[in-house]
């Protein structure tokens, strides 16, 4: 391991966390594989690593994975053994496999996400966004997270699993309880696990009365091809089938939640983009790859190395962690000209935004059309749209990374 002579990173802090593409631009020029602090207090430390050459290499290499390396010296589970209903969920969720059962969940997971279906869905997805704003276009003010970008997506993946949108209050509370436990942050208080214990099993007690349902009288859902799956000889576990409900419910909309909100954030603070995406909607495709780039939902994601590996001149040893900085990485110099302005116009779009290898986000077709739909319908309905708040309170995830509320004004309709 060379000795690096800036400081050791530790991104899971709030410094970080608000400002992370100052503290990007520094590692990716001065130690860009970066030997830094681990989120899990059994390691002695993380690989950190920050230019898109690499980033990509990671994400590509078969000698890193995403199920964790058993160490004889340290204990790597992503979740304390003591608290199995969250263990058993976690474990089973897509992300966290590798082939064969990696290729085996998402052959069958994928079938939901396809270019048909999702043009499908658009319909539904205008019609969820012209419900949203119906119940606030009134009073000139809203909390975007609360009460738009959040629903949103939960309501849809609710409808493409068969689950009630109207039960999007406890979807909301046990995915964050979730959310909270599983990523990568520094140790968490008990009380975290124990929320997600319970959410867990609330998600277990919730979802296997509707797979009885649909074994007995099935519909045109995902859960019902599950299900349909399962019986068929493929292989999946009722366990499977609730773990992939609860992935697609938590995680899997999490990305679309801060695309809305950061997209929302990034218009906003160029208002030369917002007028143009107004007046040519048409661009809201490209915007969308650009607010990807721009601010990236979803700002890191981790791997194991499975063997030893040299990364940017740096040995990365088997069982060793490695934290992959898509934020860094959109914005590298070496690969984007003028990575630091924001242009919806923008010809050279090729982010790392939804991933990549096996692993690339299986409901990236989703995410993009939600986000366009969103924001195109909040441009649409809501004139003179504005931030009510000048300082933005941000989530404490460096992961999943996004404001914890977006208060904005709008001007209310003239009332005859």
């Amino acid at each position: 391991m060379t000795t690096s002579t800036i400081e050791r990173l530790n991104p899971f802090v709030k410094e970080v966390i608000s400002d992370p593409y100052t503290v990007y631009r520094r590692y990716r020029e001065l130690d860009p594989v970066h030997w830094g602090v681990s989120s899990n207090p059994n390691l002695e430390g993380a690989w950190y690593v920050f230019r898109y050459e690499d980033v990509m290499r990671v994400m590509e290499d078969r000698s890193f994975g995403r199920e964790f390396v058993k160490r004889d010296d340290v204990e790597t589970t992503p979740v304390p053994t003591a608290y199995n209903a969250f263990l058993t969920m976690v474990s089973k969720w897509i992300v966290f496999r590798e082939p064969p059962d990696h290729t085996r969940l998402k052959s069958l997971v994928s079938k939901a996400f396809t270019p048909r279906i999702v043009e499908n869905l658009r319909p539904v997805v205008y019609q969820i966004a012209d419900r949203l704003l119906d119940q606030v276009h009134l009073r000139g003010e809203m909390d975007l997270v609360e009460e738009y970008a959040f629903p949103l997506p939960i309501m849809v993946i609710a409808v493409m699993l068969g689950a009630d949108p109207e039960d999007r209050g406890l979807f909301r509370e046990w995915a964050l309880a979730l959310q909270h436990a599983s990523a990568s942050r520094l140790k968490p208080p008990p009380e975290v696990y124990e929320n997600a214990e319970k959410a867990s099993q609330e998600f277990v007690d919730y979802f296997k009365p509707i797979i009885k349902d649909r074994r007995a009288n099935p519909r045109e859902d995902l859960i019902s091809n599950l299900v349909k799956a399962a019986d068929e000889g493929d292989k999946l576990s009722d366990e499977e089938i609730v773990a992939t409900c609860t992935h697609l419910l938590t995680a899997g909309h999490e990305t679309t939640v801060n695309l809305i909100a950061k997209g929302t954030l990034a218009l906003l603070n160029h208002p030369e983009a917002f007028k143009l995406l107004r007046s040519h909607p048409e661009y809201m495709p490209n915007a969308i790859e650009e607010i990807i780039r721009y601010d990236t939902p979803i700002q890191m994601i981790t791997r194991w190395c499975y063997a030893d590996t040299e990364i940017g001149g740096q040995l990365i040893k088997r069982g060793d962690s490695v934290g992959i900085m898509l934020g860094s990485a959109n914005r590298d110099p070496a690969r984007f000209k003028n990575p630091e302005v924001f242009d919806v116009q923008r010809e050279d779009t090729k982010h790392c935004g939804f991933g990549g290898g096996i692993h690339y986000c299986l409901g990236s077709t989703l995410a993009r059309a939600e986000g366009q739909i969103a924001l195109n319908v909040l441009l649409n309905r809501l004139p003179e749209l504005s931030l009510a708040e000048e300082n933005i309170e941000w989530a404490n995830n460096i992961i999943f990374h996004g404001p914890n509320r977006l208060k904005v004004n709008f001007k209310k309709p003239v009332m005859v």
